[in-house]
């Protein structure tokens, strides 16, 4: 069975104490899975910014080269 203890830290509040760890693994599966989700917003924030500037080069090149023809 799971050996828990408890520990007053004061009048009338007990504060649960778990041997296994249980609580360090759970924040570092939330950490983790913090850290996946900003990777990926990031490499979804650069490709879109990506993109934004490859199709603003090709537009003001077409629009550089029309310039120079129309002269």
């Amino acid at each position: 069975m799971s050996e828990t203890q408890y520990s007053i830290t004061g009048p009338m509040f007990r504060k649960k104490l778990d041997k296994k760890g249980q609580g360090s693994a759970e924040l570092i599966l939330i950490t983790g899975g913090l850290i996946v989700i900003i990777l990926l917003v990031g490499s979804y924030i650069s490709n879109i910014t990506d993109k934004t500037q490859q199709n603003l080069n090709s537009l003001l090149k077409e629009e550089r080269d029309f310039l120079l023809n129309k002269i």
